[in-house]
């Protein structure tokens, strides 16, 4: 039996912070207002009158609230860097563009920023292409595209992100769990019952805890 490890603490320190708007480490201030006005719009008040609704927007809120007040940071590595994400700053916000580096791009780094953007997108059709990213062999770039399809809402990707978690380490199962932790998105529905199966106890008692706070 694997021991368990503690997952990260919600809402705790900027990784919890950035994870609850879907992001990963690193995001920078642009991707964090892109971010919270998606989940923003999405989690408004007025836009359900169920109560789980003005409480995710309370959580975006506050993360954003959070992270608005650190220092000033870039969005992308600059410096000698640079040259590794040309591509993926030429692209802009065209999604065909993004989904090319994403196809084509030796450098996983390259297309984990591709997926970021995609997922900061806010457009549906991103999913076209963040669809592969979740093949990626680059568990960084697996784990972004969840991040990225949660920051969506993307619920046509609920059989693929489990399929994600059935056949991945141990350690990009946790950052799957620790990412349907952070947003409460409905598409991991499918993960959360895989996992209950896994054979790893920690993983399993996480998934059981996500359970019983959606019921």
């Amino acid at each position: 039996m694997n021991a368990a490890r503690e997952p990260r603490a919600e809402g705790q320190g900027e990784a919890g912070l950035l994870a609850i708007l879907g992001l990963g480490p690193g995001s920078g201030e642009e991707e964090i207002k892109a971010a919270y006005r998606r989940l923003a719009k999405r989690w408004h008040p007025d836009s359900s009158k169920d109560p789980a609704t003005a409480r995710q927007f309370a959580r975006v809120a506050r993360a954003y609230k959070i992270l608005s007040a650190r220092p000033p940071r870039g969005n992308l590595p600059l410096g000698g860097a640079a040259a590794r994400y040309r591509r993926v700053m030429e692209a802009g916000e065209d999604l065909f563009a993004l989904g090319q580096v994403l196809a084509a791009d030796p450098d996983p780094g390259a297309r984990e920023a591709a997926v970021r953007r995609l997922g900061l997108s806010g457009r549906t059709a991103a999913f076209v292409f963040l669809r592969r990213a979740l093949y990626d062999p680059a568990p960084a770039v697996a784990e972004a595209a969840v991040r990225a399809v949660a920051l969506l809402g993307s619920r046509q990707a609920e059989g693929e992100v489990a399929a994600l978690y059935a056949r991945s380490s141990p350690a990009l199962r946790r950052g799957i769990l620790e990412t349907a932790a952070a947003t409460r998105e409905p598409l991991f529905g499918a993960t959360l019952r895989a996992a209950a199966r896994d054979e790893d106890f920690g993983l399993r008692a996480l998934a059981a805890k996500l359970q019983a706070e959606q019921s």
